[in-house]
């Protein structure tokens, strides 16, 4: 009787789990029936963790908004909008809309909040507060000159061993990480005093890259689920996750930055201090772990899309010859000019050139660099493309979708055309630079600190660059490979550089 009585609590027990999770998926469903999108989205997260983990998100979510609309429901609380207006709004300062517990999933401390992972509001003002004298550079060395130093080794890499020739034959030049080592030397550098040195080894020589490749698929995924972040949170994978004390990878990464700041708070009267991005971390009312947490975001942020940047902007020049003649036309008559300071172009001159700041511009536009789902949530019910979205519902953006939209940037949307930046009326001009603007979330309340920095990078380098080589895919027929899982990796990016022949 006794053995009867368990097998019956068993039972019951299993049924009544089943119609809960019964009751609590239809419930799901029902709240955002009147939502078009995918077959079965709506009752569980299978289609949206099987295209994350595809790698090719950035696509589908484009796709699936062409054919059931400007929004489209791509899970149980998730839906996608690919209206420019309707991003612009939710994102804006007073929208009443803040970061979804997705963005907890890409901390690089499990238990510890960053300027890109806090969600809450007041949270994320407080720390974006502390971090944005680090970032605007009041008082700091002039960040130019480690930027200078960078490309100036850049070069000096090209020159020596990338470039093609008769006497020499074909040299291919893989873009895949070798734009990582400009961006992490520069930005480590400006961050503290001195770059990791990826440019003297032209080589990713302590695997911190490729580490984070690996790990961000998973990341990606896990983001989607927060039964994960909490597991995380409490600390049970601690014994599995990077430690300091490694002397590859992750670990690596984040020994290297344990020990930079532990320097800073090392006592020593005859220490001069120091005038980068770290010491005004150091010197704000942070917590020395708080320091450490935006120090990584600094550094990684801001330069694993600035490379993605650079490599597809200079892809496209690369296959347009129309545009890569005219931004050599452009910089070859600043040179002749005397309007370009040497050895490397200021950041002032860069920006004072239409054709190059067009290609940037058009670049950011048909790739930006942070494509993930990047969803909001309101704790007040809204109307989004004329439907009603529930409060708590994650609202993502198709970055594809906002950027290659046809009615703002024309039926040519798809294509890189720099001169559309050049050639639009004012009014015109003003609606497609506001919404260019979002692959940095510009005018909004979680703007990127670093954006100034990125177009400072990206300037100077294309300049540098196009008036010295000429820049063609090695293979047209398949120029690349890549996956996305909000950064974009690229594999086999190979280019064919050689000498220009032309004098200036």
């Amino acid at each position: 009787m006794a053995l009867l009585n368990k097998s019956t609590l068993l039972v019951a027990g299993l049924l009544a789990l089943v119609l809960y999770n019964l009751v609590t998926r239809t419930r799901a469903y029902l709240r955002l029936r009147h939502i078009k999108g995918p077959r079965g989205a709506g009752w569980g997260k299978f289609w949206l963790t099987r295209h994350q983990f595809g790698g090719k998100l950035i696509k589908d979510l484009q796709t699936v908004c062409k054919e059931y609309g400007p929004l489209t429901r791509i899970g149980p609380d998730w839906v996608v909008c690919s209206d420019p207006t309707e991003i612009r709004r939710i994102w804006s300062v007073h929208s009443g809309y803040q970061r979804s517990p997705w963005y907890r999933g890409f901390r690089f401390d499990p238990q510890r909040d960053s300027l890109i992972t806090a969600n809450e509001n007041k949270e994320h003002h407080r720390i974006r507060s502390l971090v944005i004298p680090g970032y605007s550079g009041r008082g700091l060395a002039d960040p130019e000159v480690y930027v200078d130093d960078a490309i100036g080794k850049f070069l000096g890499v090209i020159e020596q061993k990338y470039v093609s020739t008769s006497a020499t034959g074909i040299k291919l030049f893989n873009a895949g990480h070798k734009m990582q080592y400009f961006t992490q030397d520069a930005n480590s550098a400006i961050e503290f005093g001195k770059p990791f040195g990826y440019l003297d080894h032209d080589s990713d020589f302590n695997g911190i890259i490729g580490a984070i490749e690996t790990m961000v698929p998973a990341t990606a995924v896990m983001a989607l689920f927060p039964v994960t972040l909490r597991i995380m949170d409490s600390g049970l994978l601690n014994p599995f996750l990077p430690k300091l004390t490694d002397q590859t990878g992750v670990g690596r990464l984040l020994g290297i930055v344990h020990e930079k700041v532990g320097e800073r708070y090392t006592p020593d009267e005859k220490k001069e201090k120091r005038r980068d991005v770290l010491q005004a971390f150091v010197d704000s009312k942070m917590t020395r772990q708080e320091v450490e947490a935006e120090a990584l975001v600094h550094l990684l942020g801001g330069s694993d899309t600035t490379a993605t940047s650079i490599r597809v902007t200079l892809f496209y020049l690369a296959t347009k010859p129309s545009a890569h003649r005219a931004l050599q036309r452009e910089v070859d008559e600043f040179v002749r000019a005397g309007k370009a300071s040497r050895p490397v172009i200021t950041d002032a001159e860069a920006k004072s050139m239409p054709y190059l700041q067009a290609c940037i511009k058009e670049g950011l536009r048909l790739w930006p660099p942070v494509s993930g789902l990047m969803a909001k949530v309101s704790q007040k019910d809204d109307v989004i493309c004329g439907q009603k979205v529930p409060a708590g519902t994650n609202v993502a953006w198709t970055a594809l979708g906002v950027m290659r939209n046809r009615e703002l940037f024309g039926e040519d949307a798809d294509t890189f055309e720099p001169r559309r930046w050049l050639e639009a009326d004012p009014a015109r001009l003003r609606e497609m630079e506001a919404v260019q603007g979002l692959a940095f979330a510009a005018n909004s309340r979680w703007q990127c600190l670093g954006m100034k920095l990125a177009y400072l990078e990206m300037g100077k380098l294309f300049f540098e660059l196009f008036l010295r080589y000429d820049f063609a895919m090695a293979d047209p027929i398949q120029p690349y490979s890549w996956v996305n899982y909000g950064f974009t990796m690229h594999e086999n990016m190979n280019f064919l550089i050689t000498q220009r022949e032309v004098e200036v």
